[in-house]
């Protein structure tokens, strides 16, 4: 989705040309969306899925792949063109540096790279922030390690090692480069002094948008329930689930629906969901959301909760695809305040903890008035967000003086 917001943003740019150059496997998905764009050129790259416990065979694969990009860049560029390479965060992020950053920055292109967790990037943090960072992720790495029945302690050792030459790689890439582009405007990044641009998490949504209007107009005029959703796959490695059930649970369950838009697996959650007294006023899925599922929950949904976890930091460092979806959709968000650090967006309601969530959710419910006045500012900010006054000019103006 953060490539086809990029992709639909740039296409606005009158004076580009616009290429896409992904892998095989990607543009088989990004066919199936209804975000796909037909009028863009687009080529792909053969692939080959990663062998577990293969890690020299997966770096030639790898290896091959940039050859790949870098001989099909170079066909469609020109000098001084600009290339951005959506994600550059990988295991093998030594590689991209080599076969591809370096030697397109060599014939003199302008390389632009997406940055997703700024935090990999940057140094200089608190000693207790840099704890907690370095904790989170060193997890999924020394997850890695232990599935291959190494001792413990070695695997907290190598995972550490990985992590270190992973930020320090990715920290030579980020000084070599032109610019960056992040997927919000309060995500920090490197160096001020880059060029910087700041795309949407997710596409607009122009058919849902449109359906938008006639669900506001029907909180005001009916009683029906109001529906809150929490999109994404439901654990508690990134949401707080339980502030949310915990929220709900103390208001009047004939007045609401609650959506968990994704697969319910997480063991914990599920088993607060299944024996909680506001069951039947909780919606769930014990599989992934298809596309048009997902397409047609959204078009009933009133409000968007985004229970993201403080660490990582989502809002400072990375983005969370909840405020994307709420923005592509023209969905009101509902927000821990330290996403934003104060600088909330129009549409956008935050709160501090389950009780201040639960005050929000009651003045919903009961002022319609006031729930009708926050979703029309973000169906407006959605608007003004699709016709380009807040990406597309931005950014071609930025590429343009680049």
């Amino acid at each position: 989705m953060c490539l086809l917001s990029v992709v639909q943003a740039l296409i606005n740019c009158e004076e580009l040309e616009v290429n896409v150059i992904s892998s095989d496997s990607v543009k088989a998905n990004v066919m199936k969306s209804s975000f796909y764009l037909e009028d863009v050129e687009w080529h792909d790259i053969k692939t080959e899925e990663p062998i577990s416990n293969r890690p020299l065979k997966n770096a030639s694969n790898f290896k091959r792949v940039l050859t790949d990009v870098l001989k099909a860049v170079s066909g469609l560029s020109e000098r001084n063109d600009l290339v951005l390479i959506n994600t550059v965060e990988c295991d093998l992020c030594h590689l991209l540096l080599r076969n591809l950053v370096e030697p397109l920055n060599a014939i003199g292109l302008k390389v632009f790279i997406g940055i997703h967790n700024s935090y990999l990037f940057m140094s200089g943090f608190p000693a207790e922030v840099e704890y907690s960072l370095k904790k989170f992720y060193r997890l999924p790495l020394q997850k890695r390690f232990r599935k291959k029945h190494i001792p413990s302690f070695l695997s907290s050792a190598m995972s550490a090692m990985a992590l270190n030459y992973r930020k320090a790689k990715l920290r030579m890439i980020a000084v070599s480069v032109a610019g960056y582009y992040v997927f919000g405007e309060q995500v920090i990044t490197p160096k001020d002094s880059k060029a910087r641009l700041v795309f949407s998490a997710k596409p607009v949504n122009l058919d849902i948008v449109k359906l938008r209007r006639k669900r506001i107009n029907e909180i005001v005029y009916s009683d029906d329930k109001l529906v809150f959703t929490v999109t994404g796959k439901v654990d508690l490695y990134r949401r707080d689930y339980i502030s949310v059930l915990k929220s709900f649970e103390h208001i009047d369950a004939s007045k609401f629906q609650l959506v968990f838009l994704g697969e319910l697996a997480d063991p914990i959650v599920r088993d607060l969901v299944n024996n909680s007294f506001i069951r039947s006023s909780i919606t769930t899925f014990d599989r992934r959301v298809s596309e048009d599922e997902f397409e047609y929950w959204i078009s009933k949904i009133d409000f968007i909760i985004a229970p993201v976890s403080e660490i990582p930091p989502y809002g400072k460092f990375k983005i969370s695809g909840n405020p994307g979806d709420a923005l592509s959709s023209g969905i009101p968000l509902i927000i821990p305040q330290c996403y934003f650090e104060g600088n909330t967006p129009l549409g956008t309601l935050s709160y501090t903890d389950s009780d201040s969530l639960k005050e929000k959710i009651e003045e919903l419910i009961e002022d319609r008035n006031y729930a009708v006045s926050i979703s029309n500012q973000a169906l407006n900010r959605t608007h003004s967000t699709a016709d380009g006054f807040e990406t597309s000019d931005y950014i071609c103006r930025i590429l343009g003086n680049t």
